[in-house]
């Protein structure tokens, strides 16, 4: 057995020790407030160029991260860990 086929048996087990190691299903709420605050950067950048107030921005930016972290909570609570 080399030494990264070891390694990768080593991270791979299910002992407890690890809070996660590996993929897991990423839900709605989190990907609407993924791609909401990479609007608000955009946004940001090109608000002098569109005439927005920057308040937009900061308003999609703001509701993008809450949702982003709402969804994490409920992420979380649904894989049952």
């Amino acid at each position: 057995m080399g030494r990264l086929s070891r390694l990768r048996a080593w991270i791979n087990r299910d002992d407890g020790r690890f809070y996660r190691a590996g993929n897991t299903a990423i839900g709605p709420l989190s990907i609407i407030g993924g791609l909401a605050f990479v609007t608000s950067l955009i946004l940001s950048q090109l608000h002098r160029h569109v005439d927005l107030h920057v308040g937009w921005a900061i308003g999609v930016g703001i509701v993008g991260l809450v949702s982003w972290c709402l969804g994490g909570v409920a992420d979380d609570r649904r894989d049952g860990i």
